[in-house]
């Protein structure tokens, strides 16, 4: 027992120096280091949300981008949230309590943070993304399932998935999970609007 507790304790600590030396590079850190030490400081979820909306304008939205939403204290990066906007005021998302649905844009409007990201591919890959993100609408949500295409999902895991199938790769880190903080270190997407609460 004093073995396993000490194992863990140095692999804690060694996860605390590894993203602290990302950082101090200005590299993004490994994702299990990342999940590590947040979970340490007691940042789990989503974080706290805002009390204050922010100004993210989703007027700038066009069928195929995706929302990022994140909050101080979330465990999973800066961005903890995102969801696929395929028009007609509908975002492809997901909680644990739902599943995947849908839901307005404008529930992004209470994170800290937001941001509306535009994928560069051509109509027919977007289509073809949003029809696949689309067709997982009460599939469950599962936060630790691999990347692999297997029907449990994630806000990022589908959104990636569903590029993924069209010849985009939307996780430049290549981790095991994909994070929403992935998105936006992206090389094939194009920030459309970044904004944050004051």
């Amino acid at each position: 027992m004093l073995v396993t507790t000490a194992a863990i304790f140095l692999f804690v600590q060694y996860a605390v120096f590894v993203k602290k030396q990302y950082e101090k590079e200005e590299k993004y850190p490994p994702t299990w280091a990342l999940l590590v030490s947040n979970a340490i400081q007691g940042n789990l979820g989503n974080g706290t949300f805002s009390s204050t909306p922010n100004n993210l304008d989703l007027k700038l939205l066009e069928p195929g981008d995706i929302i990022l939403g994140g909050n101080p204290g979330g465990s999973y990066g800066h961005y903890t949230h995102a969801g696929l906007y395929i028009g007609n005021n509908q975002v492809v998302t997901m909680y644990t309590s739902t599943g995947v649905y849908l839901e307005p844009p404008e529930a992004y409007h209470r994170y800290h943070w937001a941001a509306i990201l535009r994928v560069k591919g051509d109509q027919k890959q977007i289509e073809e993304a949003i029809k696949y993100c689309s067709s997982q609408l009460g599939a469950p949500f599962f936060i630790l399932t691999p990347k692999t295409e297997n029907g449990l999902w994630y806000c990022s895991k589908l959104i990636w998935v569903a590029y993924r199938k069209q010849g985009i790769d939307l996780d430049p880190f290549n981790s095991y999970w994909v994070l929403p903080d992935a998105f936006i270190h992206s090389p094939h997407v194009q920030i459309i609007d970044k904004t944050e609460v004051a």
